[in-house]
């Protein structure tokens, strides 16, 4: 997989330099007309790399949209230029402190809507700053005032043709054959995932078995990657083929496959991490025999040959049945999953709670976007303005780097400020000593200065993918070369590169500016008051799990909802970790547990998981129901534990002095706090804020007496009776095992919560 990878991104190195050689090609030797029309060709250099170097990686149904994205930018450009040139004259236009007032409205006015894309939005920003800062530095006396437009927008449409044919040679790159290897990809690291679990459920020692285990765990990681590419492709699809749009069931139901595949292979990877002993008594042919399903489920090989009647005759008898072989049972009940629909397991995107539908909500959400929209629009406009006044300040000539270095940094989510702003200026620098060394090599070969552009854009491509640059050092390194390579007739080399790096750190400066002012929060801020949201939607899908054992044939639509809201949530706490961790260390402000956070992602990945699993298991019981009174007491009794520990850390997050605290952690028997580094008090170390592993451990042992004497209860005298029998066992056994796990992981995510309180 890693050899597959580094090709890709060489090829995408290659088509990437290759766009850059057309560009430089035609703006340097190009016909006479051409370069007449192109004035800008720094531009189009600028418009080539955003294409070719965004977050995602191009294939041609996404440098079509980006076409399109861009012609759109450039009407909405220009009807703007138009409109205040008329309205204001150039005259007007060209006074210094005019020009970065023009480009601050402008910027409202692009960034406001929310229908075009960030790259319009970035196209848009870099014109409006070519257009005025050029009326800005000839006074308003420029020649043929309403074909300045003109020039930028040939000068953009050069780069994006440059992209389009770069996308095509020496073969077309299709979503639909980055799809399928995709695909295949993912097909290869599922089987290899299989090989590992079957040495794992093989293993001689505890030891070797969570090393296998911890191998499968990155393996894992790898796929969700792989299923994110999946996606992106799939969604350029309708781009390259529109006759698509009209079979989007279809392809849409080989996603869902997909995502439903992953979704057991996690399945069966928790099993495994909860099984307490090895090796687990099953030989070798056993095991092989029984990850058939999977294996050819996910290689598409013909079906199994075994009958419904035999899959399920090796199940236990109830007097084997134990706490420690539930984990067991619930890894055989994820393939026996294997064997069916498997698209139909995963269905918490499809499911939403019908009060999200009512006029208060639609009203709410439109008040939330509409406010959203206003803030990035002012970020865009203060930032822009101040940069290109500065710029302008510093540097009236050059004044537009200052602007185009914000143009292109700019997103309308949240982002690491600081980091971004650093590799940014990293690659700015890397870049222009590059470009001056190419200078300085071929002082006598002036005109094939634009070869050593070739490989330096290759590296970008592997930049972009780095920990330490990132797509924006990527970015910004590939252009700082390009405008001193690429282009003739613009001064020393020397001075030019001095004058940009320095532009670049004002338009930074001002991009930081704004970011501050409109987003103040940190990271780590968010990520902490968002492990409270995590915590209170785990707190609902227990409720609704208490719900479900004491109401007969209730509908499992209400945990659903909590499984995606906790899901939801889970996903916003594991962006804001990755960006708090990129954050600079301020000595007055107290730095995110790094560790403490990521254990507590990994268990609130499982218990969203598990929540699925038991949504599947009690559809899967036909509405029977699995409680009985002590099962019931066992889940209200834990749930009563976590209120009163939740309730308890709210108090101690309100105490505000150190004295103080340490008073309320005495009076309630707990005196440890592992993020400040404080040893606990010897007289107090057993003692536990809510529940404990030991609850789950006695719902563990209910569940399986429960599971006893329903399975002796129970007797089958034909053949169909004995298999809905084995099925029923199964499902009663996944079952137990899912909610105690799932009480296990929410010990541990309030255990490490109260560790960072």
């Amino acid at each position: 997989m890693r050899d597959t990878t580094c090709l890709e991104r060489l090829s995408l190195a290659l088509r990437t330099a290759l766009a850059c050689l057309i560009v430089s090609l035609t703006t340097l030797y190009g016909p006479k007309p051409l370069k007449n029309w192109a004035t800008f060709p720094a531009f189009s250099y600028l418009t080539t790399i955003l294409i070719w170097l965004s977050d995602a990686e191009p294939t041609y149904g996404e440098v079509l949209k980006c076409c399109v994205d861009v012609s759109y930018a450039t009407f909405q450009t220009a009807a703007i230029v138009l409109v205040s040139v008329l309205v204001v004259g150039p005259a007007s236009l060209g006074i210094s402190f005019v020009a970065p007032v023009a480009v601050a409205v402008a910027s409202f006015i692009v960034a406001f809507p929310a229908s075009t894309s960030l790259l319009t939005k970035r196209i848009a920003f870099g014109q409006i700053v070519l257009v005025y800062v050029t009326f800005a530095v000839f006074n308003g006396e420029v020649a043929h005032v309403f074909m300045l437009p003109v020039h930028v927008a040939a000068s953009t449409a050069l780069g994006a043709i440059a992209s389009l044919l770069a996308v095509f040679l020496p073969f077309p790159r299709l979503a639909h054959s980055q799809m399928t290897k995709g695909c295949k990809l993912y097909a290869e690291n599922a089987l290899e995932r299989l090989n590992l679990f079957v040495e794992v459920m093989m293993a001689r020692d505890n030891t070797t078995a969570q090393v296998l285990i911890a191998k499968a765990a990155s393996l894992s990681s790898a796929a969700r990657h792989t299923l994110k590419g999946i996606k992106i492709h799939h969604e350029r699809l309708a781009w390259e083929r529109p006759d698509t749009r009209f079979l989007k069931k279809k392809q849409k139901h080989q996603g869902e496959k997909l995502k439903a595949t992953e979704f057991l292979m996690r399945g069966m990877e928790i099993a495994l991490g909860s099984c307490s002993s090895f090796p687990l008594g099953m030989s070798r042919d056993e095991v092989t025999n029984l990850l058939e399903a999977p294996r050819t489920h996910i290689a598409h090989e013909p079906a199994s040959t075994l009958k419904p009647e035999d899959r399920l005759t090796w199940l236990p008898e109830a007097g084997s049945l134990s706490t420690t072989s539930l984990p067991v049972y619930f890894f055989r009940y994820c393939v026996e999953l294997f064997r069916g629909d498997v698209s139909s397991v995963r269905q918490d995107s499809k499911r939403v709670d019908g009060s999200f539908t009512s006029k208060s909500f639609l009203d709410a959400l439109s008040v939330w976007m509409a406010r959203e929209r206003f803030v990035f629009a002012f970020k865009c406009s203060i930032s822009l303005g101040l940069a290109v006044l500065f710029g302008i300040l510093y540097n009236k000539k050059n004044g537009y780097w200052s602007g185009l270095t914000v143009a292109i940094s700019l997103v309308s989510g949240r982002q690491a400020t600081l980091t971004v702003a650093n590799s940014r200026l990293q690659g700015t620098a890397m870049g222009s000593v590059y470009g001056l060394l190419c200078c300085v090599v071929f002082q006598r070969l002036e005109e094939f200065r634009f070869l050593p552009l070739l490989p330096w854009i290759a590296a970008t491509v592997f930049m972009r993918h780095s920990k330490v640059y990132g797509q924006p050092g990527g970015v910004t390194s590939a252009i700082a070369a390009l405008l001193i390579l690429g282009r003739r007739n613009y001064g020393a080399p020397t001075d030019f590169a001095i004058t940009r790096i320095v532009e670049a750190s004002i338009g930074l400066l001002c991009f930081v500016l704004g970011e501050v002012l409109v987003t103040p929060a940190r990271a780590s801020t968010l990520a902490r008051a968002e492990l409270k949201h995590c915590r209170d939607a785990v707190l609902d899908c227990i409720g609704s799990l208490v719900l479900c054992s004491e109401q007969k044939n209730m509908p499992l639509s209400d945990l659903r909802s909590k499984q995606a809201k906790l899901n939801s949530h889970v996903e916003a706490l594991e962006r804001l970790t990755s960006e708090a961790l990129t954050e600079p260390n301020v000595p007055f402000l107290k730095p995110l547990n790094a560790v403490s956070y990521k254990k507590v992602l990994v268990s609130l990945s499982k218990v969203s998981d598990l929540c699925l699993y038991v949504c599947d298991g009690l559809t899967n019981l036909s509405g029977a129901h699995p409680w009985d009174q002590a099962i019931t007491h066992d889940l209200k009794a834990f749930q009563e534990k976590l209120h009163s520990s939740v309730k308890c850390l709210e108090e101690m997050a309100s105490t505000k002095t150190r004295a103080r605290l340490q008073k309320e952690l005495q009076k309630r028997k707990i005196c440890h706090d592992v993020e400040a580094g404080t040893a606990s008090n010897d007289n107090y170390s057993n003692m536990e804020l809510g529940p404990s592993q030991d609850d789950a451990e006695r719902f563990s042992v209910s569940f399986v007496k429960l599971l006893k004497e329903a399975t002796e209860k129970t007797s089958g005298s034909t053949t169909a009776e004995e298999v809905v029998k084995n099925e029923t066992t199964l499902c009663l056994s996944s079952l137990g095992f899912c909610i105690s796990r799932l009480m296990q992981e929410t010990v541990c995510i309030m255990t490490e919560i109260t560790h960072t309180t």
